[in-house]
This record gives C-alpha cells, sequence and structure tokens, in this order.
C-alpha cells in the first residue's frame, strides 16, 4: 500500500507535463496566427518570434513525450503483435520496453552531462535573445529521465501493452 502516494504523485508529474505540452501547443497556434497577422497588415514584425516558437515546440515536445508514453498514446506499430500468439506478443512487448529503458537511459546521460558541461564552460545561446544554452537541455533531461523511470516501472511490473 505505500506505493499509493508515489504512484499518485508520478501520475501527477506526467499529467503536468501533458498540461505543459498542451499549453506550448496551444500557444505556438495563437503566436505563429498572430505573427502571420501581423506581418500580412505591417502591424508588427517580431524578429524574436521564430526564437520563441522554435524553443516552444522543442519544451511542447519533450514534456509531451513522457506523458504519451505513460499514456499508451504513442506511435506503435502493432503488425508483428497481431500475427503472432499472445505469449511471444507479451515477450516482444516486454523486450521492447528493457530496449525503451536502455536507450531512454543513455539518452538521459548523455543529455544530462551536455548540460554539465554547458553549464561549466559558460555557453550562451546567442540569438535575438541571449540565455545560457543549458536551459535549452532541461526539457530533454526531463524528457528522458521521466521515460526512463516509466520503461523502468513497465520492466520491473511485466507491463505491457500486448
Amino acid at each position: 500500500m505505500q506505493r499509493q502516494p508515489f504512484r499518485a504523485a508520478f501520475q501527477a508529474v506526467f499529467k503536468f507535463c501533458g498540461i505543459i505540452a498542451c499549453a506550448g501547443f496551444g500557444a505556438l497556434t495563437v503566436i505563429v496566427t498572430a505573427d502571420i497577422l501581423f506581418r500580412n497588415l505591417a502591424i508588427a514584425k517580431w524578429p524574436w518570434l521564430n526564437e520563441i516558437t522554435e524553443y516552444l515546440l522543442t519544451i511542447s515536445t519533450f514534456f509531451g513525450a513522457p506523458w504519451l508514453l505513460r499514456e499508451y498514446g504513442h506511435i506503435n506499430v502493432d503488425v508483428v503483435l497481431r500475427l503472432v500468439p499472445r505469449a511471444a506478443a507479451q515477450v516482444l512487448g516486454r523486450l521492447a520496453n528493457l530496449f525503451g529503458l536502455m536507450i531512454c537511459g543513455l539518452l538521459f546521460y548523455e543529455a544530462s552531462r551536455v548540460i554539465v558541461d554547458t553549464r561549466g564552460a559558460g555557453s550562451l545561446v546567442f540569438k535575438n535573445l541571449i540565455f545560457p544554452e543549458w536551459y535549452l537541455q532541461i526539457p530533454i533531461v526531463v524528457c528522458f529521465g521521466l521515460c526512463t523511470l516509466e520503461f523502468l516501472g513497465r520492466v520491473i511490473e511485466r507491463r505491457t501493452e500486448a
């Protein structure tokens, strides 16, 4: 029974990631539409807007991925799983979870190293907006950290979609 509060907190973190992603994609829609409208009407030009949309796209994508994974909302190619017996499909599902764990764990490690390196070097992004480069890595580290934890939970609990 001690797992329930942990599971609830874990679920809340994933849901919050989904909310961030949805808000980001919604903001992208409004910002791009306003930019096109204002440029075509010659009302305003915002040179920094392309940069903001680039960052919003990155944030929304990397925060949305763990939530989609948790909700089994990601793209799933299950043609093979439909052709094999259920027991074999479950084994393949477990192997996929194991590979997902290893790949996401490696990407989490590498993205974390990039944060440490760029922060240590004091690297800055010099475009219209100027800020520390490691800020751009935060969504990537969060994404792969949470995906690693989700795959770890699936491996430990032997959960599959099959």
